[in-house]
This record gives structure tokens, C-alpha cells and sequence, in this order.
């Protein structure tokens, strides 16, 4: 992702979900590239997963000018995509800033259909800013901080001696020891943990000691969670490993038990409390759920007793996102829903086809393979058309290449472009043409990916019907 840091700095602060009290911070600005638009404000709300949600909505008017008020309960760090570009600063609860944001500039046709664009990142400039502005202090502290982070990232194989790692954080922390400020000093403390992780200075157990043990989390600081997710990359892996911690294999691959998990987890390492540790648990069940050292399903039945028993409403929250996100594409369970066009403009959602067998594929008609098994689709369409619904989402970079392709090739079942809801390949992780999927009358996934129409398709499908009685 690239970067770009604007001359001024902005905060912005926006109503914290987790937070019982909360001020309004007031955001406003001009910016006549943008007039007749919509702002929406997003903050990061879950780091695991990184799920965003919405903080507040505004409408630029016509001369360029917005305003909106958004309370929050703590400092955190907003966005917003304009365009090519996601624009992010830090607010503060109480208040006022004023944006200077960049021309606008759209993205193209292709950069909208595609699902893994990455958006040109800014740091939004700030009209009415101070050399003590939290943003101003960051943008002058990544400044300083960047280049020691590429230094000890090109020497990540050779250990650093300590003293001149010392000597490293000494020269960026001096300009801005005398700050005041808890969320700016933290932002400088978990940055340097992790030029100590690069530099080889200190095994995990003792950087968990350090940042993290015995300390409150910041959910909402993103120094704090970058060093986190360093640090607990791979987590049980290692840890399963060691005498100590080989039982979570059992834990885990066998029982599937939340509390046998828990309980050896606290019996090996100290844990202050059990924040930290279901955190952890959190991150572990996310990262390792494709992985194959541990059992998917011993996974998420101990996610399950987590998001029951714990007693901190965020761990619950980052749980759902984590069960939403792990179970999306798994058979069992109903799959990323979608409301797509036809050739003729009509909308058509997944949902629609509940009750029926649907077939779903996504291809592209410019593709030998997907053109050779659309013979094959057919053949199979006209024999079983009275209990399979054949559905095709075609990924073609202009919806006007389905319409003369399907002009010149008649075929029956329903065919769909993703132009409008681009983020379908994301959801389902389409990474080669064609790939496929059964879905059941119930709406959960059968099949996930399912065999093509040359795997012996057919067979499954009768195998699938008659063991679910509908033969």
C-alpha cells in the first residue's frame, strides 16, 4: 500500500462502541472536487479481523463545504475513502478539525471491479493544526521512526547489538520524551517493541511480558495492535512445541474444550488475567483455522464457548467476526450472500433461490475452460432443471461482454455480473475460473468448492440429494 503524508495533520475522533461515555468531535472542511458526494467516517473496530464499521455519514453540499459531529470515548483513528485513496488521522474526543483533503481522484473502471484494489493511503491534512497536535506529533515521529524500521528490517538475519539498538530508540525518542499525552506515548512504546522483535533483542515471551502482560489492552490504538499481531503470529504453533504446551494439541484436536484450552494456557504461562489470554485464544482461532496443525472443528467449538463464557462484550463481538469470517465458505454453513444484475438490468439475490439445489460458478467468458464446461453445464441444466438451479456470476471486465457473448450463445440458466457487487470474489475467495459450489434448499453450503461437470459432478449430486432424503 502506498503512502503519503500531507503537509497538516488531522483529528478525528468517532463514537466508540465499547464506550459508556463519549464527546462529540466536531469535523468539517471544503473541498469543491468533492461537492454533491457523501463522506463516510469508518473506524477499525475489530484488528483481528479487521472488520470496519461506519462512525458517521455526511453529504458535502454543493460548494464543496461538510460538517459532521461524532462522539467518541476515547482516541482513535478515523478513515475515509475518497477515490484512489484512503485518508486516516487520529481524533480526540472533544475536538474540533478541520480536513484538507487531497484532489479528488476516482478510481477506473478496472480498479472498481477489482476486489484487492489497495487504495493509495494519506495521512488527511488539518487546516487548523498546532505543533502539538496528536497528528502533527505522529506524522513527525513516523518520520523519524521509518527509516531505523528500515534499517533493522534489512538486517532482519543479523542480530543488532543491543547498545546500538538502545542507541537507535534513544536518538527517535529524545525530540519527544517531554509530550504529554497517554495515547501518544504508548503509539512510541509499541513501535520500539517492535524494533526490539526485528532487531532479535527479545524472544516473544518476554515482549508479551513487556507490552502486554499485566497491561490494559488498546483496542483502539494500532501501534498496539501491529506489535500484538507480530507478536502472537503463530502463537500456538511455537508454543505447542515446548513440553509445557504440546497438551493444547489434545486440547484443541481432541476435546475441543474451551476451559481444558484455558486452563493450560494458565498453567504454563502467567498470564495476569484473562483478557490477555482470550485475546490470544481470539487471534489464534482466526490465524490457524486454514492452517493444518489443528482441527477446524475442535476450533470452533472452543470459539463458541469462548464468545459464552467470556465476560468482556468486545471478545464477544471479535468472536462473531471471527466465526462470520472462518465459517463463510465451510459446508454447513450459508455462504456470502449477494444481490447481482442479469443482462437485463434486474437484481437477483442468492437468497431468491432458497428451496432449490443451486449450482453456483463463477467464470469468465473469455476463458477456454470456462467456454468447454458451459457445454457440459448445459447438458446437465436440461436434465435436471426441474430440482438444480445452474447460477454463473461472470467476472468479465465490462458487463457488455456477457451480453454480446450470451447474444451469441444461447443458454438457459441465469447468468450475472459482479460489476456491482465486486467484493462477491473476495467473499468467496475465487482465486482460478472456473470454480464451483452446491448449495442445498436450505441455504447452506454443500459443497465448498464443489467438482466441476468433468469431476463426476453428477454422482455428488445424487449422492448429496439421497442422503439428505430428497430422492
Amino acid at each position: 500500500m502506498v503512502r503519503i503524508f500531507f503537509l497538516f495533520f488531522l483529528v478525528l475522533y468517532s463514537p466508540g462502541m465499547f464506550v459508556s461515555y463519549a464527546q462529540p468531535v466536531v469535523i468539517s472542511g471544503t473541498s469543491p472536487s468533492y461537492a454533491n458526494t457523501s463522506f463516510e467516517f469508518l473506524k477499525t473496530t475489530d484488528w483481528i479481523t479487521g472488520t470496519e464499521e461506519v462512525a458517521g455519514t455526511c453529504q458535502v453540499s454543493e460548494n464543496g463545504d461538510f460538517r459532521i459531529e461524532i462522539p467518541l470515548g476515547e482516541t482513535e483513528q478515523l478513515y475515509l475513502y475518497m477515490g484512489i485513496y484512503r485518508g486516516f488521522f487520529y481524533a480526540e474526543p472533544g475536538k474540533s478539525y478541520r480536513l484538507v483533503l487531497p484532489e479528488r481522484q476516482d478510481k477506473s473502471p478496472e480498479d472498481m471491479l477489482n476486489p484487492y484494489f489497495e487504495p493509495v493511503e494519506v495521512h488527511i491534512g488539518l487546516s487548523n493544526f498546532s505543533n502539538s497536535d496528536l497528528n502533527m506529533l505522529i506524522m513527525m515521529f513516523d518520520d523519524a521512526y521509518i527509516p531505523y524500521y528500515d534499517k533493522h528490517v534489512n538486517n532482519l538475519y543479523i542480530k543488532t547489538d543491543i547498545n546500538r539498538l538502545e542507541e537507535d530508540i534513544r536518538n527517535i525518542e529524545n525530540p519527544f520524551r517531554d509530550y504529554p499525552g497517554v495515547f501518544f506515548r504508548q503509539y512510541r512504546q509499541y513501535h520500539y517493541g517492535v524494533l526490539k522483535l526485528l532487531a532479535n533483542q527479545q524472544r516473544v515471551q518476554s515482549q508479551s511480558d513487556e507490552y502486554f502482560n499485566d497491561q490494559p489492552v488498546q483496542y483502539n490504538n494500532p501501534a498496539y495492535a501491529g506489535l500484538f499481531n507480530q507478536v502472537y503470529d503463530k502463537y500456538f504453533v511455537f508454543f505447542g512445541r515446548s513440553p509445557e504446551g504440546s497438551q493444547i494439541y489434545a486440547d484443541i484436536n481432541q476435546s475441543g474444550s474451551y476451559r481444558a484450552l484455558s486452563a493450560t494456557l494458565s498453567g504454563t504461562i502467567n498470564f495476569s488475567n484473562d483478557t490477555l489470554k482470550e485475546l490470544i485464544m481470539l487471534k489464534q482461532i482466526h490465524d490457524e483455522f486454514y492452517g493444518n496443525q489443528f482441527s477446524r472443528s475442535g476450533l470452533i467449538k472452543i470459539l463458541d464457548s469462548l464468545m459464552i463464557e467470556t465476560k468482556i462484550e468486545r471478545h464477544r463481538y471479535i468472536g462473531q467476526n471471527i466465526r462470520g469470517k472462518i465459517t463463510r465458505l465451510q459446508p454447513g454453513y450459508e455462504p456470502p450472500q449477494f444481490e447481482l444484475q442479469d443482462t437485463d438490468g434486474n437484481l437477483v439475490k442468492l437468497s431468491d433461490f432458497r428451496g432449490s439445489y443451486v449450482y453456483l460458478n463463477f467464470c469468465t467468458c473469455q476463458s477456454y475452460a470456462c467456454l468447454n464446461e458451459f457445454n457440459m453445464l448445459t447438458a446437465l441444466y436440461q436434465k435436471h432443471k426441474d430440482h438444480l438451479v445452474i447460477l454463473t456470476i461472470a467476472t468479465d471486465p465490462m458487463e457488455e461482454i456477457l451480453r454480446q457473448f450470451l447474444a451469441k450463445n444461447k443458454y438457459d440458466w441465469k447468468f450475472l455480473h459482479y460489476d456491482n457487487q465486486p467484493s462477491v470474489i473476495r467473499d468467496y475467495d475465487i482465486r482460478a475460473f472456473p470454480t464451483y459450489f452446491l448449495i442445498g434448499p436450505d441455504g447452506k453450503l454443500i459443497f465448498s468448492p464443489a467438482d466441476s461437470p468433468a469431476e463426476n459432478f453428477e454422482q455428488k449430486l445424487f449422492e448429496a440429494m439421497r442422503s439428505r432424503g430428497d430422492l
